[in-house]
C-alpha cells in the first residue's frame, strides 16, 4: 500500500509540475528546476519499480547517470539532421546526412550493449528488463500529463 500511495503521489506532483510549466512562460531557472523536479521524480519511479535494495541503488545511479549523459550527447548530435530543410540541400548532401544519421544510431546501439553489460554486474537481467520497460512507462505518463495539461 505504501508503494501505491509513494506512486500516487510521485505522478500527481508531475502532473503539477507538467500542468504549471504549460500555463506560463518559464525563465531559464524554472525550466531547470522543473526538468530537475521530472528527473527526480524519473529516479523514485525507476527506484520503486526495480525494487533495488539500497547497494544495488548506491551502485546502479551513477552507471545510469553516465548512460543518460552519453545518451543525451548523441540525441544532440542527431537533431541538426533532425532539423535540415531536405528540399534545399543537393543529394549528396542529403546521402551525406542519411550516412551521418545512421552512423550516429550504430553508435547508439552500440553503447546500448555496452551499458547492458555494466548494469547486469549491479541488477539482475529482470531488473535490466524492468528497468527498459520503467523507463518507457515513466515516458508514456509524462507524455499523457503534458497532453492533459495542455487541454
Amino acid at each position: 500500500m505504501k508503494t501505491k500511495n509513494c506512486l500516487i503521489l510521485m505522478m500527481m506532483l508531475l502532473w503539477g509540475m507538467v500542468a504549471q510549466a504549460q500555463s506560463k512562460k518559464e525563465t531559464p531557472e524554472e525550466k531547470k528546476a522543473r526538468m530537475e523536479r521530472i528527473e527526480n521524480a524519473k529516479i523514485a519511479f525507476i527506484t520503486e519499480k526495480l525494487s533495488m535494495n539500497q547497494d544495488q541503488a548506491q551502485r546502479f545511479w551513477p552507471v545510469y547517470n553516465e548512460h543518460e549523459a552519453k545518451r543525451q550527447e548523441l540525441r544532440q548530435r542527431m537533431r541538426p539532421y533532425k532539423e535540415e530543410n531536405i528540399s534545399a540541400l543537393s543529394e549528396e548532401k542529403v546521402l551525406a546526412g542519411l550516412e551521418a544519421r545512421m552512423a550516429i544510431r550504430q553508435r547508439e546501439l552500440d553503447l546500448e550493449k555496452e551499458y547492458m553489460d555494466r548494469y547486469l554486474r549491479v541488477i539482475s537481467a529482470k531488473q535490466l528488463a524492468l528497468l527498459y520497460r520503467s523507463e518507457r512507462e515513466f515516458t508514456k505518463l509524462l507524455l499523457e500529463r503534458l497532453q492533459t495539461a495542455k487541454k
